[in-house]
């Protein structure tokens, strides 16, 4: 695919037109439902947008064939834009199916809900597959804005109003700063073209002070995606307003999306700059695992605690950028993997103990659980470990490849700030382990209306499905290491 002519943009955005066809259709067919059947079409609407993924998911794989390294167009159609759009679609799919029971009982909006959820992936595939980076600008706003509804979706709840706006106010401050840092590129270099960009570093012909200033205000754009610290100010508030399946999506989604982007953009095309960038994400790194971490310890609501432990995670991706080499590249692919299986099966145990609704969302909420849904819990502490990084789960592995990663290149020093980071985060993860299988449950939880009593059957497959998975990926990790490993990006 040469890109020689617009058929072959179409054929490249395929994954990304059938969602905004299914999104369109959702919206047109939540125009017309009937109020007296309402949760019905609600249930339907969700699995209409669960098969608007899958065909994307065939459009998808019918991309291989046409995979290549091919940098003449303003996208890009390479096994790392596919593999990306796989872990997308996947965390996608997923959420949808965690949203189906919470939207039918919050009777939430269902056909924007979903339509929204779709628009803000088609932003994100559309983020990691440009080349250029006015293209990264329109899909980081596709998905930006999609986001901003979907914290504030809820509108009886006026912390999701208070979240939403803080969300879109330190949002459109942080576009700004992207936007102006693409300006000065283009100032320095003549070009927004990635690959026109690189090519500068060779030639020498662009303004050095300019360029430099201008990536600094593009990393800045990122972090605040990535939420690394001290960018992350939104993140706390915007996680504890939003719906819990919407936080799913941002802790997962949003995170790889904008990683996958922002890995592509300076480990590839910046990469001439590296020793300029790298030594303000080597301090942002450290500062984002230990600061994270050590503010998780204090948190009480599972919420909060789970956006400063994605925080951390941040960090722990932020070495890869810095390393940048063949391992580290692979590293990213593989903890990105195992985090958004882990995270996502974390989540739907949540919304479970929260009775697909926003109580019950405290860690002593958490006591006793062993006790009254035993698999739960079990699955629970398994991806609790793996986010930990505990031996025998995929995350264990991801952050050994991370590590090798940095000690390739030699970054001892964010080496051992993972290895200690990571032991302050097993005072947060365990401590919810304990209360699960150590303390009794709560006294007031047998006459609590809103405590669960039973398990919907879509949360059961999927805690199969991410438990089986990440221990999977932990015990044996030999082929999708191979795979990641043969991940190509073009250039």
């Amino acid at each position: 695919m040469d890109f020689t002519n617009q058929w072959h943009y179409l054929l490249a955005m395929a994954p990304e037109i059938v969602l905004i066809g299914f999104a369109i259709g959702l919206l047109l067919f939540g125009v017309s439902r009937d109020k007296s059947q309402d949760s019905m079409k609600n249930r339907d609407l969700g699995w209409i947008a669960l098969l608007g993924v899958t065909v994307s998911a065939f459009g998808n794989g019918w991309l291989y064939a046409s995979a290549s390294s091919s940098s003449q167009g303003i996208v890009t159609v390479d096994t790392y834009s596919l593999l990306a759009n796989w872990i997308l679609l996947l965390s996608l799919a997923m959420v949808i199916l965690i949203s189906v029971p919470y939207v039918e009982r919050q009777k939430l909006q269902a056909p924007e809900y979903f339509a929204l959820l779709m628009f803000g992936t088609v932003g994100l595939m559309v983020m990691v597959a440009s080349l250029d980076l006015m293209l990264i600008f329109i899909g980081l706003e596709i998905a930006s804005i999609s986001i901003y509804a979907l914290v504030a979706i809820d509108q009886r709840s006026s912390r999701g109003a208070e979240a939403g706006l803080k969300y879109f106010l330190l949002g459109a401050f942080s576009t700004g700063i992207f936007l102006y840092g693409v300006a000065l590129i283009y100032g320095a270099t003549s070009s927004v073209n990635l690959v026109a960009i690189a090519d500068t570093f060779v030639d020498g012909q662009s303004n050095e002070l300019m360029l430099l200033v201008g990536t600094i205000m593009l990393a800045v754009g990122f972090c605040f995606k990535v939420s690394v610290v001290p960018f992350h100010m939104w993140t706390p508030d915007a996680y504890e307003g939003a719906p819990l399946p919407v936080t799913a999506y941002m802790s997962v989604a949003v995170k790889s999306g904008a990683f996958l982007t922002f890995y592509r953009v300076f480990s590839v095309y910046l990469e001439g700059a590296h020793h300029s960038w790298s030594e303000v994400l080597w301090g942002l790194s450290i500062l984002t695992m230990v600061g994270a971490n050590l503010i998780a310890l204090t948190q009480n609501n599972i919420k909060r605690l789970l956006a400063y432990s994605g925080i951390a995670h941040s960090g722990y991706l932020l070495m890869t950028l810095v390393a940048n080499n063949a391992t580290s590249q692979s590293g990213l692919l593989f903890y990105l993997t195992a985090y958004v299986l882990s995270s996502l099966g974390l989540f739907a145990g949540i919304v479970f103990v929260s009775n697909q609704s926003e109580t019950n969302v405290d860690v002593e909420n958490y006591s006793g659980l062993g006790v009254n849904y035993p698999f739960i819990a079990f699955a629970l502490t398994v991806f609790l470990l793996s986010l930990g990084g505990f031996p025998g789960t995929g995350g264990f592995i991801g952050k050994v490849l991370i590590l090798q990663g940095s000690l390739e290149s030699g970054h001892i020093s964010l080496a051992v700030a993972l290895v200690l980071s990571t032991l302050i985060s097993y005072g947060y993860y365990l401590r919810i382990v304990w209360l699960m299988w150590m303390k009794d449950p709560l006294a007031q939880d047998a006459d609590n209306p809103s405590s669960p009593t039973v398990v919907p059957m879509i949360l059961q497959l999927l805690l199969v499905f991410t438990l089986v998975s990440v221990i999977y990926l932990g015990l044996l990790p030999g082929q999708w290491i191979e795979f990641v490993e043969s991940i190509a990006i073009g250039k």
